[in-house]
């Protein structure tokens, strides 16, 4: 899945194969919150998985550990969601993959998420997620801890001065495309709310790193009965709905960039934001 003018660049076309039989917008549904069949083990997707996914949700593994690893439920529960709201022919099973991994080259998403200080990557290992990033590839970062400054954080914020010396984290816009990408989303959250928004590494044409600060991954976790795992405070199920909107959201950004900023798009965006019919 790369491109032949340069074999390192990320193509798209074939993640993104079947999103556009409707505009999206159009596929929108009522959320449920709600598992669509009980146990996270052996068949949450029965009949629905798709014949031929072409979307895998890659999380990054590294360090020694599995830290790198703190909701082994969260994908599985996320893409259940995907599949089920959207068109997106998803994956049930998650990719893990390290950035020295030659596969990485051929994902257009990758997660990467943790809640404990961990060790420097390898300038290898920085290299590779510069390139992938530079060559088409989306990160989203999501603290597991939210806890700003210690943690997962405080390594993350470590290895990003590495990876873009010079050029810190940006509060994304409310009229960022992410946040139109699928559902129109007016608030951040994710288990928990401790800061109101996302943030991200900007880039020319599109933003190739987004960073959550709010746990997104702990408000999508199921236990193994397909029970959500943890309780999200302060406010409550419609805030795990919200960061189910958000993943979602960020899954379709990851596959078509600015798609909604043309301009063909902006009437239908501004009547729903006042909330009238288009």
């Amino acid at each position: 899945m790369t491109d032949e003018r340069n074999p390192k660049k990320i193509d798209r076309r074939q993640a993104a194969a079947g999103l556009f039989v409707l505009p999206l917008y159009f596929l929108a549904r009522r959320a449920s919150g709600q598992p669509a069949r009980p146990g996270m083990p052996g068949g949450i997707f029965g009949p629905e998985v798709p014949e031929r996914p072409t979307f895998f949700f890659a999380q990054l593994a590294y360090g020694p550990s599995l830290a790198w690893n703190p909701y082994p439920t969260a994908a599985r529960s996320l893409m259940e969601t995907l599949v089920t709201r959207t068109s997106v022919p998803a994956s049930p099973d998650r990719v893990d993959v390290r950035a020295t991994d030659p596969k990485l080259f051929t994902l257009p998403f990758l997660y990467w998420t943790g809640s404990r200080e961990f060790p420097p990557l390898s300038p290898a290992e920085l290299e590779r997620l510069r390139l992938y990033l530079e060559s088409g590839g989306f990160m989203l970062v999501d603290d597991a801890l939210s806890a700003p400054g210690v943690g997962f954080d405080k390594s993350f914020q470590r290895e990003l001065s590495r990876l873009f010396p010079g050029k810190p984290l940006e509060r994304l816009p409310a009229d960022h495309t992410v946040f139109l990408s699928y559902y129109l989303i007016e608030r951040v959250a994710g288990r928990t709310a401790n800061r109101p928004y996302l943030a991200g590494i900007n880039l020319p044409d599109r933003t190739p790193l987004i960073y959550s600060s709010n746990d997104l991954g702990g408000a999508w976790a199921r236990d193994r009965a397909g029970k959500w795992l943890n309780q999200v405070e302060p406010g409550g199920e419609l805030q795990r709905e919200t960061a189910i909107r958000i993943g979602i959201n960020v899954i379709l950004y990851s596959l078509c960039l600015d798609y909604k900023k043309d301009l063909i798009h902006t009437p239908f965006i501004s009547e729903r934001r006042r909330g009238k019919k288009p």
